[in-house]
């Protein structure tokens, strides 16, 4: 185990960076991507791609470092060009992504449709500047890098704030609280005694979500490390991509996104940075400092979404796996 004793601290702490996958799988896990993605679409080739658009951007266009499993995804070669051209498999839900806008403002790269290339569906969207978070998480994560993944927190505060700053005109979907009740009831299936009190506990603030006052938003589905892009330098995170699978949902469920930027999930368990305590301090701060003072209710529903959401997305993973992330994400 690699451990450093951080004397500000004074104890010893482990240097989790070294769980953080390499910048060279992602290299091997895009090229991998690109492949099955141009199996499945034969009607069109990844070199009718890349022409239509260079003829769009003017220039030679290559492969963004990081793709998508039902997208293909390519920048200008020439640094004056900050715009990408995204061949996607599904039609995007343009309304959504410009409700998101509304909500994260620049956060959200603008995207705009170009028609169809085949059978892929083509899309301009604004260049986010700086690498995808997993390409240098592995820096950020090390031993002395604080800073950095402070200014990170920072910003997701900010980013998760701006839902309810910018409170956006978007419909409840039917039978949602009926939904997520099924969910907790499959979820709480086998858990041992001391997770299901917790389940219990977002199971009986469920109705606070519902509550006419209480914000629905917009959100990222899936803030995963290859989902923002960060400066390499400062940590500031500059944008938030993806955003196909966005959600309609009351205010607080992708909370859990602050997760992936403190910790690292491998097959069998949850490792957080030594200072994530300190971190997740500090993130409430600011979160609550960006949104301005609210009532208690507002303040417990944000706790249970929160709840709920971790619930949500790692109760139904398989195996031990399942009570690892469950014990280490929602017992805190």
């Amino acid at each position: 185990m690699i451990v450093e004793r951080t004397l500000h601290e004074g104890h010893i702490s482990e240097d989790i960076s070294r769980y953080a996958v390499k910048p060279g799988s992602y290299d091997r896990l895009s090229a991998f991507q690109i492949s099955q993605f141009f199996k499945r679409h034969i009607s069109t080739t990844k070199d009718e791609c890349n022409r239509v658009a260079a003829d769009v951007l003017k220039s030679p266009v290559s492969p963004t470092p990081i793709q998508g499993a039902q997208s293909y995804t390519v920048a200008a070669d020439s640094g004056h060009v900050p715009k990408v051209i995204q061949f996607r498999s599904l039609k995007l839900n343009i309304e959504r992504v410009e409700s998101a806008r509304q909500s994260y403002k620049d956060f959200v790269p603008n995207c705009e449709y170009y028609g169809m290339l085949g059978d892929l569906h083509m899309y301009g969207w604004d260049l986010v500047p700086g690498p995808a978070f997993c390409r240098v998480r592995h820096q950020f994560l090390a031993l002395g890098m604080q800073h950095r993944l402070r200014q990170t927190v920072h910003d997701f505060a900010r980013f998760s704030a701006s839902a309810w700053i910018n409170k956006s005109a978007v419909m409840q979907p039917c039978g949602l609280l009926e939904e997520y009740s099924r969910a907790l009831d499959q979820i709480s299936q086998g858990l041992p005694e001391h997770i299901l009190e917790k389940l219990d506990e977002a199971r009986q603030g469920l109705p606070l979500l519902f509550r006419p006052e209480y914000p629905i938003a917009v959100q990222h589905d899936d803030f995963l490390e290859n989902n923002f892009h960060v400066n390499e330098a400062t940590g500031h995170i500059t944008g938030v991509v993806d955003w196909a699978d966005a959600m309609i949902a009351p205010f607080g469920v992708s909370l859990g996104g602050l997760e992936t930027i403190l910790g690292v999930q491998t097959a069998s368990s949850w490792h957080f940075h030594p200072s994530h305590i300190e971190l997740r301090e500090y993130f409430w701060d600011t979160f609550y400092g960006h949104i301005g003072p609210i009532s208690v209710d507002d303040r417990r529903s944000i706790k249970v979404a929160r709840l709920f959401g971790l619930f949500r997305t790692h109760g139904f993973e398989e195996g031990d796996a399942r009570i690892a992330y469950l014990e280490a994400l929602c017992m805190l």
